[in-house]
């Protein structure tokens, strides 16, 4: 569970930081961009970065998210018969 919000927590700062210079800017009032950006600039966010990009490095979770990926792909795939 923890290392699925982990890297829930890395894909959403690597979406803020890739669309929220343009369009966020020129708001006024914070937004969730704004609130996640700050979030990942605290000294807490940084420590989970640190940790999730060091979980990701590790073979075991390497292992467990290409059997995941290999699930949905089966999953989404309509030429695959059920079962499979």
């Amino acid at each position: 569970m923890k290392k699925s919000i982990l890297l829930g927590i890395t894909l959403l700062f690597v979406v803020a930081c890739a669309s929220s210079e343009s369009t966020e800017r020129n708001s006024e009032e914070p937004g969730l961009m704004n609130k996640l950006i700050e979030k990942a600039s605290s000294e807490e966010g940084q420590k989970a970065i640190k940790m999730g990009k060091e979980k990701l490095q590790d073979p075991e979770t390497q292992e467990k998210l290409k059997s995941m990926m290999s699930k949905d792909k089966k999953k989404k795939d309509p030429t695959a018969l059920p079962g499979q």
